[in-house]
């Protein structure tokens, strides 16, 4: 164990002494790069002249752009390029102001055109999203006419959190991960986001994150998989989605980004050790990815490889995630109106029916396990090797289903509750005089702890049973209809893995026998 341990520290000193001498050398050829306006040549115009340079570009070696300087380069690059609009779409929880970039300006958007959301650094520790976006904004203001993304609305948002970017923390300074955050929408910086997809009705999103490399170091291996990319696998989401999300744009995103030398895979999820369970993301609703994908949106996930500290190797690595991004970008040019047609054919008829059954309880089981190789870094003689992961769980499987109400009726609603259900735009109502019902009430008969997805969760244990029930003025009534149906009930259900069990701003429902949230059975509006 001694031998292991000094073999582990000298490679990570020779990686740190790596890192440090590719950031210089970079920085050093930065400096003798031609300016992506012309620079360094003499009969450059104004305009030339005028256009900001890249934070990132600046600096010897590249460590970073800070919050002031993102804004400062944003306001400069859209002041000088008309073909770009820039918002300030929000304030985070200290108050630092969020902007939005849309191109083109909304003023020219055009309705046969996909619109595309893409985000990043909702995880203040991982910086290299925000980098490539900006990046990606710097091409675009350099060549507006050779823009190849002409069919694509655009809004990006470079720093979700820039609380903990300056702080080089993955929190934001309520402490509260902004990525666990989508189903509740407590933070005003994950209601930023919803306010932007819910105005513009985003048909496609990309959440931008990084993802650790040492977690198999004591197998003297580095878990650089390149740029992962993974797709909305909730399943409660039409299954017409997920389908097209997964053949269409997922796999050809990957293949083009190989095309053009990028190491890119499928996002795995993976433990310490390569001989565990490894799966796909997330079922959860609560992220980035299926909290807007469940409103039937087509929704993606990109994780690049992070760096020993925020600044390590941030050129290439947000070098390697623009690469990804404008692959995953043509590709949603190349088919922008089935994108348009196949979104607004399921959230069409998700609002004329509601699903018989929505899925609460769904894991990456034994089922769909089998073996997977992939080829990674050995850290013993720094060689690219070939392993087999043998117990590779390729798709989730349901659990737990119900059968949707009518509605949902809520005896005490309290303050959290009612602004989770204005966040996410569910129509609710107050009673305003006594009213009897037929009722599904769930009666607590404890808890029950239940493993999934690697990690221990509980729900309340009990069952529904019928009853009449009269309730007084201001009980809420929710009727479970819409685009947002499944994602309601997947909330509101008590025994729901995406729930409102798991947050403890919701606990106070939970306390007595009956839970204070009803079925209602033979609604009509």
């Amino acid at each position: 164990m001694f031998l292991q341990r000094v073999v582990a520290m000298r490679i990570r000193s020779a990686l740190l002494v790596l890192g440090l001498l590719a950031g210089c050398v970079l920085g050093q050829e930065e400096r003798s790069l031609p300016r992506a306006d012309g620079g360094g040549s003499s009969g450059k115009s104004h305009q030339e002249v005028a256009k900001p340079r890249l934070p990132l570009a600046v600096q010897t070696p590249p460590v970073g752009t800070t919050h002031k300087e993102m804004l400062a380069y944003l306001t400069a690059l859209c002041s000088r390029c008309p073909e770009m609009e820039l918002e300030i779409a929000g304030q985070s929880v200290a108050g630092r102001e969020i902007p939005a970039v849309f191109i083109p300006p909304r003023s020219r958007w055009r309705t046969e055109a996909a619109t595309v959301m893409i985000f990043a650094q909702q995880h203040g520790d991982e910086p290299s999203g925000k980098e490539a976006l900006l990046m990606l904004l710097d091409d675009f203001c350099a060549e507006p006419a050779g823009w190849p993304f002409l069919h694509l609305n655009l809004m990006i948002v470079p720093s979700v959190n820039p609380d903990g970017g300056e702080a080089h923390r993955r929190r934001n300074d309520r402490q509260v991960d902004l990525n666990r955050n989508h189903a509740i929408l407590t933070e005003p910086e994950t209601r930023l986001l919803r306010t932007l997809f819910n105005r513009y009705a985003a048909q496609v999103t990309l959440d931008v994150h990084e993802y650790g490399i040492r977690s198999w170091l004591r197998q003297g291996l580095s878990k650089d998989l390149g740029e992962q990319f993974d797709c909305i696998s909730n399943p409660a989401i039409p299954e017409v989605l997920l389908e097209f999300a997964r053949e269409r744009l997922l796999w050809p995103a990957i293949e083009r980004a190989r095309e053009r030398g990028v190491n890119a895979n499928r996002y795995l999820v993976t433990q310490d050790d390569p001989a565990l369970p490894v799966r796909h993301s997330t079922t959860d609703i609560d992220d980035g990815r299926n909290g807007f994908g469940i409103d039937c949106t087509l929704s993606f996930i990109l994780e690049g490889p992070n760096g020993l500290w925020p600044g390590d190797r941030i050129w290439q690595r947000a070098k390697g995630q623009l690469a990804f991004i404008e692959s995953f970008l043509a590709v949603c040019e190349a088919n922008h109106e089935e994108i348009v047609r196949v979104v607004s054919e399921a959230r069409k008829a998700r609002a004329a029916q509601p699903p018989r059954e929505v899925a609460i309880q769904a894991d990456y089981t034994l089922s769909s396990s089998g073996t997977l190789q992939v080829t990674i870094l050995s850290t013993r003689d720094l060689r690219d090797t070939t392993i087999v992961l043998p117990d590779y769980r390729s798709a989730p499987e349901v659990l737990y289903a119900v059968e949707p109400p009518e509605a949902y009726v809520v005896e005490r609603p309290t303050g959290p509750l009612l602004e989770l259900l204005a966040a996410h735009g569910f129509a609710h109502e107050l009673l305003t005089a006594k009213k009897s019902m037929m009722v599904e009430e769930f009666r607590v008969e404890g808890w029950d702890t239940l493993r999934c997805e690697g990690r221990k969760t509980v729900v309340p244990a009990g069952g529904y049973w019928r009853a009449k029930k009269t309730f007084n003025p201001g009980a809420l009534l929710v009727p479970v209809n819409g685009v947002g149906a499944a994602k309601l009930v997947q909330i509101m259900e008590p025994r729901s893995l995406y729930g409102l069990s798991h947050y403890d701003q919701f606990s106070d429902l939970f306390q007595d026998k009956v839970l204070p949230i009803y079925r209602l059975l033979g609604f009509r509006r």
